[in-house]
């Protein structure tokens, strides 16, 4: 789920292999998308979006969607994953009730027992423009990703003993979300044709979304970093990361 809320420089730091709050289940910290390789660089072109306007606003995200589908159904096919592609819906105006829950301030919302994605195109997303539709698209992916790969389900399934160790896992979720996204905007980035502070702008995006359950704005800054340099969802393994770098 994203809400809608209006740039640093990355350093890559080995991640280290133990956690405070140890994760035990080998489909969170031994998945096989990690084991899979890099994402292969994409050619994705951007359709240009007209100012308040759903037509080209679909049409654009459409065009991002073309190009998630065909990298993230490769990779699945090379982690010997099975693979669908998500349904997407748009809509002008935001519904009461998605998934089950409650409508909030959210411009998309992504459904796992569906494998629905929710997009709506009211006045204030497409106001926030396309750079940030397209940070949207490929986040709600993301847990799409996750969600395919066993990850989301083996979440749900983890013992806790505590809200915060509970907060810690709703992090480490979350913080792989916006790596395995940032991986995307890497492998597609020279097909964009857009400079360096376009991503120190969704960086500015992605830290707005900082929470207890989201993680901090350093670690939102570290682990997107990651996939963006590397466009590797083998970085973006956040289970067996210490707890410091998922605050």
């Amino acid at each position: 789920m994203i809400a809608l809320t209006s740039a640093v420089a990355v350093v890559l730091v080995p991640v280290a292999s133990a956690a405070a709050r140890p994760v035990k289940s080998k489909t969170l910290t031994q998945n096989a998308l990690y084991k899979a390789g890099a994402l292969p660089t994409t050619a994705c072109a951007e359709k240009p979006i007209k100012r308040l306007d759903p037509k080209s606003a679909r049409s654009h995200l459409n065009g991002v969607l073309t190009c998630l589908n065909r990298t993230w159904a490769g990779q699945f096919t090379a982690a010997r994953l099975k693979w669908s592609t998500p349904k997407v819906v748009y809509a002008t105006k935001a519904p009461a009730r998605f998934c089950g829950t409650k409508w909030n301030d959210w411009g998309g919302y992504y459904c796992d027992s569906s494998r629905v994605m929710q997009i709506v195109l009211d006045k204030d997303l497409l106001g926030a423009g396309d750079l940030f539709l397209f940070l949207l698209t490929t986040s709600l992916y993301g847990e799409h990703v996750q969600n395919l790969a066993g990850i989301t389900r083996a979440l749900d399934e983890l013992p806790h003993s505590n809200k915060a160790e509970s907060a810690e896992r709703y992090r480490r979720h979350n913080l792989q979300n916006l790596c395995l996204a940032s991986a995307f905007v890497g492998s597609a980035w020279k097909s964009l044709h857009r400079g360096r502070e376009d991503w120190d702008d969704m960086l500015a995006y992605m830290r707005e979304w900082a929470g207890k359950n989201t993680g901090s704005r350093k670690s939102i800054t570290y682990w997107a970093g990651q996939g963006f340099a590397t466009a590797d969802p083998g970085t973006c393994n956040t289970w067996t990361a210490p707890s410091a770098k998922v605050a």
